[in-house]
């Protein structure tokens, strides 16, 4: 199996306030900060947050179905 470089991946999801919203927590490696990923693969980018060196949220409206481990690639 290929080693997929340069993307986040889900770590875990969390319906937040309204049932069209869905919180992400995204993984990675390397100096990113989480707007550097493809997040509106996921849907409608609320809001979004880098809270450590490698991991970060974001909170999409009507989101797409969504697994953990799924990758978001860079910009």
């Amino acid at each position: 199996m290929k080693r997929i470089k340069d993307a986040a991946f889900v770590v875990s999801l969390h319906e937040e306030v309204s049932p069209r919203a869905l919180r992400i927590n995204l993984k990675w490696r390397g100096n990113h900060k989480i707007f550097e990923f493809e997040l509106t693969r996921l849907g409608k980018v609320v809001n979004c947050a880098t809270e450590t060196a490698d991991t970060g949220w974001v909170l999409i409206e009507h989101p797409r179905l969504v697994n953990p481990g799924e990758a978001i690639p860079l910009r």
